[in-house]
């Protein structure tokens, strides 16, 4: 009897219209359309950005320029003229000098800096290495989560249609129960109380029907965000609630905390803020930079009359900017101290949640056996009393109790069967290893 009740649970028709959906085809669209899967990508090449840029520590500089001006500027005017290349013995009398003609100059010019040693840049360079990897794994945990949560919500909606399932059931059961009640009281069988009993448990049903809808839409919602399905089309799970199967978990809580994505992108995140720290401390250092420029000087544009050409170094050396690099390296502490600190508290916080997920599963799995035998039993009292109460041996009170028991017994096991299940999902959210089950 309790299997054949399972399989007919487990069989559940199309309530409403709307896509069939797999969990396996819901999973594949939340790897391309989920929100926050989308927005953990843009942040890791965000990251690979500030990467790039870091390669300015040694990499050069180049700059390629056209400049026109015009002037009487009796300073510029003369400097043009040697710019140029077209200064003569004219040139020097003070009258034109001090009163010359205006001139034009256009000059073209090609520029670079070459960074020598910047030590600070290159641990900058360092800090954008791990912080990239940081990001890289927690776009990578960002996809177990997503993957818990679809996984979650789908079977949710699996969870709340078979439930209505079982309600439906209920009410035509209560229908006939009513109708059954409402032909003994015209007989005098039965109290005016016996049959009101009926009509209660007959309204009763129905509004937890509306609840259960209610629910379906509200589990729909969820698991359409998580998908990125903007129309307004139903999705009706084609998985469903399974009894559970022994398996064997071995990852522990030293291997999660090494291992996982998100431990990893936190050890990267510290080491990222140990070498921000040194970045800080190594701005106290000089730096050395090389320059140089070659230019065209001509009266027409782009034109190549004249042309000379610059190289140089500077070595700079901040000697005191006030208390802003010793700020800045606190900032830098507190920031490492900040990461130390959040990734010891998830070290403990792992063991706690694993420890919670596997007695919740265990939980679980005794109160799939439990539920399973109250069904049963439920079931079968059910059937004798309503034997019993179509011989008008019954009252109805009793018969209505009993289908009321027997209703609750087969949600009770529903949902020990989806608290299951979503254990399962935990502790492969908690280890990121698919568990067989």
């Amino acid at each position: 009897m309790m299997f054949r009740w399972v399989i007919a649970l487990m069989a559940v028709p199309t309530l409403m219209a709307g896509e069939n959906l797999s969990l396996e085809e819901a999973l594949r669209r939340a790897k391309t359309n989920n929100f926050e899967l989308l927005q953990a990508r843009y942040e890791t090449d965000y990251a690979h950005g500030e990467k790039n840029k870091s390669y300015s520590v040694f990499l050069p500089q180049i700059t390629l320029s056209e400049m026109a001006v015009t002037t009487t500027d009796p300073l510029n005017v003369f400097g043009f003229k040697l710019k140029q290349e077209i200064v003569s013995a004219s040139d020097f009398n003070p009258a034109l000098l001090n009163d010359p003609k205006r001139i034009d100059n256009f000059t073209t010019k090609i520029e670079f800096k070459q960074p020598l040693i910047n030590p600070d840049g290159l641990l900058g360079k360092s800090a954008a290495h791990h912080a990239l990897n940081a990001m890289v794994q927690k776009e990578i945990r960002t996809g177990f989560y997503i993957d818990f949560a679809v996984k979650a919500k789908y079977y949710e909606l699996v969870l709340t249609r078979q439930s209505l399932a079982v309600i439906d059931k209920s009410l035509e059961a209560a229908h006939a129960n009513r109708n059954q009640a409402k032909n003994y009281f015209d007989q005098g069988m039965i109290t005016k109380s016996d049959f009101l009993f009926a009509e209660v448990r007959l309204l009763e049903l129905e509004n937890k029907k509306n609840e259960v809808y209610n629910s379906i839409k509200n589990a729909n919602g969820a698991l359409k965000l998580l998908l990125g399905i903007e129309n307004d089309e139903d999705i009706i799970p084609t998985d469903s609630l399974k009894s559970p199967q022994s398996f064997s978990f071995l990852k522990n809580v030293e291997s999660i905390n090494n291992d996982r994505s998100d431990m990893r992108a936190m050890k990267s995140g510290m080491m990222a803020s140990r070498q921000m720290i040194r970045m800080q401390q190594f701005k106290f250092l000089p730096a050395l930079n090389a320059f140089g420029s070659y230019e065209w000087n001509d009266k027409k544009l782009f034109g190549k009359s004249g042309k000379n050409w610059m190289i140089g170094a500077m070595l700079k050396w901040d000697i005191f900017t006030g208390f802003d690099q010793v700020g800045e390296i606190q900032k830098a502490k507190a920031q490492y101290q900040s990461a130390k600190n959040v990734y010891q508290q998830n070290r403990l916080k792992n063991k706690s949640e694993l420890e919670t997920a596997l007695r919740n599963l265990e939980t679980a799995r005794k109160k799939i056996t439990l539920a399973s035998e109250v069904v049963q039993q439920t079931s079968e009292n059910f059937r004798i009393l309503s034997d019993r109460y179509s011989k008008g041996l019954e009252k109805t009170t009793d018969l209505l109790n009993a289908e009321a028991l027997l209703a609750n017994a087969q949600l009770d096991y529903l949902n020990a069967l989806y608290l299951y299940t979503i254990n399962v999902f935990m502790l492969e959210f908690l280890s990121e290893e698919k568990i067989t089950d």
